[in-house]
């Protein structure tokens, strides 16, 4: 059958090409070229036969133009009156020589197109020719073979008749046509085969399905077989499982009875045994009481007369501790007294330096007005009413911080404030071992870091060409700040003075930097004024006023890039490698800095500024450096944080460790966005004569954007430092918060559910110098009286004082179990000096008592934190601990700073 299927095809096929050779039609646009065409161009050439190719054309064309040159020659001479009919006899020769020329460029055009088109067909042609020498063509193969073999054919029928290929084109055509034919077929033929191919595939398809359906039912009835087989193995040993399970049931019973009869005669002969015993002891006891009746009247005797000598020394002692504390109690009030009046001493003394510089500004100034109550006592320049200035004369910064400058930065610009205004970056030119600071510094060459330059724009007319221009600041901001001309040979420093003028351009493009932030001396903020003279006239001036952008903290609940530790060697190698198990799943890194400071949250505080950009905000990390132990506290720069600056606020203060501790910046914190507040708040802890460096509460103060600062009494804290018992930790929900507080009254109050609930002998503080057991810490009566006291005292008015300037309320405070020694310090591991990392919390580990395998404080912190959603990460900082200090103090973390621009967040004019 398939045999028959293959002669038809082949019969039907080789039809199909005789007909479609038969068939082809000549075109007539290729045609043999029209004799009257041949036999004018031929009667038209004065020598030489008719051209038979391009090449001869190009010959003729080439001839005719030097006889039409020689003709012009020889028709330029004047002719004689006689010889006019040489005249006419040149003009007619040479209209027929322009004629003919004209003739043979048109035959030459048509010869190259049809040239073109004959080079074509034959690229089309190799390309099919080449498609067809595929060694195993399919049915696509021939037909795109086929539509190339078209292609040639049609590209042929393109050529002019008139053309000298048409002769070959029409023979061409003939052998493509052939070609064409051979193709179809080898498609028909390619195609047919392939169907019969799908066929006896799909056949075989079916046959196959057919035998793993035969297959498959054949599995079938093995598997149901099988399966019947197991069901009976299994029954059977199942019945034989029972018969022996039986069996041993009764050796077991038998075997009960047995020992319950051994144990009954053995339960017989122990009491029998007992009794005698009794018997014996009775008479042994009452021999003993006896003697025992004898001793305690001895005993009492004696006790009698001891305690009549111990009661007499008592009163005694008593007597002295009374006169003592007597004399103790005169001896304080009379220190307290003095400490005193050395304070009122050294306020009147403060009050009037303070009225003195107060009076020595107000000369200086002129009757410059005074700041609002909110900054600090620095005078603020008054701005400068611009002297009526051209239209031409365009001078203005980033008014309305838009990343731009431009015509709507003019508008408001003699006005700053925290909300509207140009900005400039503080630009800190002193390392850490420059002696003279920055502001100081008179001769100034160059920008430290020009990316850090705030621009200013001084666009002029072409009417200004033959001024000089000038800028000046107020003598307020001068030793403040330094001005930059940006110039081809780069940026030159510009005097602000007024003595030298700028260099001329109709476009003049400035750069301001802060030598400084704003401080108790100055406010921040500059009056620069721009000015065209002519002649030494004034012609136009104007005005603006820039401020320095302020420092913030990012609070603890934003998120974290970097948390930095000190390597200490051995002794905290298991506390770093818990760290970076805790902290790199989150995406922050771990920075482990050799040599540096136990305490790394003390060593600086770290902070940000912000710049407006065009299409973002520009963020630079910026910290202030302690001034304790400066050989020994580097900058924790990190590499990946090319913008970190630091700088330094005032100078070290005491050598008193009480003094350095409440210097360290663990006592400086700042809240998340409160009401009234959206950048935060700082607060610190007060410890009365011990307190934070006043130098930089006034630094934050003169920033006018995170303070005033609250002040927390941490007179009764070993550190003095704040973030021993406050700590505010970011929920799930983003936004939202809680305040971590240390309470006493609730690790006093654990330790009694413990002891209440049969716990009294398990161990606390597991591992650490004071270790002792729930009963034995409750049984301190001075220890519990004296947490209770930090409860009552202490911590109640900070929880009060805390609500009222944050506007907390309860719901977002969670008071965490904590206990402390007589000196203030922790007496177990502290949790809410802690670390929130993107989500987590790293804890000291409290080493609380162990319940059923569980921590039994962990858990008391995680239910206590479970409404929030916080995830808790227990460290063991056992190293910290015994230092007094846990893991906040151990590490110092770098923060995003906040992506919204600060100016967005206040209101007008704040």
């Amino acid at each position: 059958m398939r045999l028959v299927k293959y002669i038809a095809i082949a019969i039907i096929n080789g039809f199909g090409v005789v007909i479609g050779i038969i068939w082809v039609a000549v075109p007539t646009t290729v045609a043999q070229p029209s004799l009257n065409y041949q036999l004018a161009l031929s009667g038209r050439q004065s020598e030489g036969e008719t051209p038979q190719s391009l090449s001869e054309l190009y010959k003729l064309r080439d001839r005719l133009k030097v006889q039409l040159d020689n003709l012009a020659k020889t028709s330029d001479s004047a002719p004689f009156p006689g010889e006019l009919w040489k005249s006419a006899i040149h003009r007619q020769q040479s209209e027929t020589l322009t004629q003919q020329l004209e003739n043979v460029q048109s035959q030459i055009q048509i010869e190259q197109r049809a040239k073109y088109n004959w080079d074509d067909a034959a690229k089309l042609a190799a390309q099919a020719v080449v498609i067809g020498r595929n060694s195993n063509p399919s049915s696509a193969t021939w037909e795109e073979s086929q539509r190339l073999w078209q292609l040639a054919i049609n590209t042929l029928r393109l050529i002019p008749h008139d053309s000298f290929l048409a002769d070959r084109a029409i023979d061409k055509t003939i052998e493509y046509q052939g070609n064409l034919s051979v193709a179809t077929y080898e498609m028909q033929v390619a195609r047919s085969v392939e169907k019969i191919r799908a066929e006896e595939e799909e056949i075989r398809e079916r046959a196959r399905k057919e035998q793993e359906k035969k297959e498959f039912a054949r599995r079938e009835i093995e598997r149901k077989e099988q399966e019947k087989k197991d069901r009976a193995r299994k029954e059977l040993e199942r019945q034989e499982f029972e018969k022996q399970e039986l069996a041993r049931k009764e050796l077991e019973r038998q075997e009960l009875a047995r020992k319950e009869l051994e144990r009954q005669e053995f339960e017989r002969q122990e009491l029998a045994r007992k009794e005698l015993e009794r018997q014996e002891f009775e008479r042994q006891e009452l021999a003993r009481q006896e003697l025992e009746k004898q001793e305690l009247a001895r005993k009492e005797l004696e006790r009698q007369e001891l305690e009549k000598q111990e009661l007499a020394r008592k009163e005694l002692e008593r007597q002295e501790l009374e006169r003592q504390e007597l004399a103790r109690q005169e001896l304080e009030r009379q220190e307290l007294a003095r400490q005193e009046l050395e304070r009122q001493e050294l306020a009147r003394q403060e009050l009037a330096r303070q009225e003195l510089a107060r009076q020595e500004l107000e000369r200086n100034q002129q009757a410059t007005p005074q700041p609002t109550p909110e900054s600090t006592v620095t005078p603020t320049p008054t701005p400068v009413t611009p002297a009526a200035s051209s239209p031409n004369f365009f001078f203005a910064g980033d008014t309305n911080r838009d990343g731009q400058i431009n015509q709507q930065d003019d508008a408001g610009k003699e006005q700053w404030s925290l909300s509207k205004g140009a900005l400039i970056l503080f630009n800190d030119r002193n390392n850490d071992r420059g002696k003279i600071p920055t502001w100081k510094q008179t001769k100034v060459s160059a920008p430290r870091r020009a990316a850090m330059l705030s621009q200013v724009n001084l666009t002029l007319s072409e009417s200004f060409k033959t001024s000089q221009l000038f800028i000046t600041a107020d003598s307020i901001a001068s030793p403040h700040i330094s001005v930059f001309q940006k110039t081809g040979d780069g940026w030159q420093p510009v005097d602000i003075s007024g003595a030298k003028p700028l260099v001329f351009s109709t476009n003049i493009v400035l750069g301001v930097e802060a030598k400084q932030f704003a401080d108790r001396n100055w406010n921040g903020t500059v009056n620069l004024k721009a000015t065209a003279q002519n002649n030494g006239q004034e012609i136009a001036s104007t005005t603006i006023q820039m401020g320095v952008s302020p420092w913030m903290i990012a609070p603890n609940t934003a998120p974290v890039t970097e948390v930095q530790v000190s390597d200490r060697g051995a002794v905290n190698s298991e506390f770093i490698s818990q760290l970076k198990q805790a902290v790199e799943p989150t995406g922050a890194k771990v920075k482990i800095l050799q040599g540096d400071r136990t305490w790394m949250q003390d060593t600086q505080k770290n902070g940000y500024v912000q710049l407006p950009e065009k299409s973002e905000i520009r963020q630079f990390n910026v910290a202030i450096k302690s001034n304790s132990e400066p050989d020994k506290n580097q900058p924790a720069k990190s590499p990946q944080d090319r913008n970190l600056k630091v700088f330094k606020i005032g100078t070290r203060r005491s050598e008193d460790p009480v003094s350095q501790w409440s210097d360290g910046y663990g006592n400086l914190q700042v809240t998340p966005p409160i009401p009234g507040h959206p950048m935060g708040r700082v607060y610190y802890g007060n410890s009365g004569n011990a307190s934070f460096n006043p130098e930089v509460l006034d630094f934050i103060q003169a920033q006018r954007i995170q303070g005033p600062p609250v002040d927390i009494d941490t007179s009764w804290l070993l550190t003095r430092q704040v973030d021993e018992i406050i700590n505010f930790i970011p929920t799930q929900t983003p936004g939202q918060y809680v305040m971590a507080i240390a309470s006493p009254e609730a690790g006093v109050k654990l330790l009694e559910e413990l002891e209440g609930r049969g716990y009294g002998d398990v161990a606390i503080n597991r591992g650490l110098s004071t270790q002792t057991t729930v009963s034995a810490a409750l049984k301190n009566r001075a220890l519990i009286q004296h947490n209770l006291y930090l409860q009552n005292q202490k911590l109640n008015p900070i929880i009060e004082k805390l609500k009222r300037e944050f506007l907390l309320g309860d719901d977002q405070i969670v008071q965490v179990p904590a206990m402390f020694g007589y000196s203030g310090y922790a007496w177990w591991p502290n949790m809410v000096n802690s670390v929130p990392v993107n989500g987590k919390l790293l804890v000291s580990n409290p080493r609380g008592p162990m319940i059923d395998g569980v921590d039994y404080t962990q858990e008391r912190l995680r239910q206590l934190l479970l409404p929030a959603g916080v995830s808790v990460s227990f460290l063991d900082d056992r190293y910290y601990q015994e230092l007094k200090g846990n893991v906040q103090s151990a590490t110092n973390t770098v923060r995003k700073p906040e992506e919204r621009p600060f100016w967005q967040s206040l209101p007008n004019n704040y």
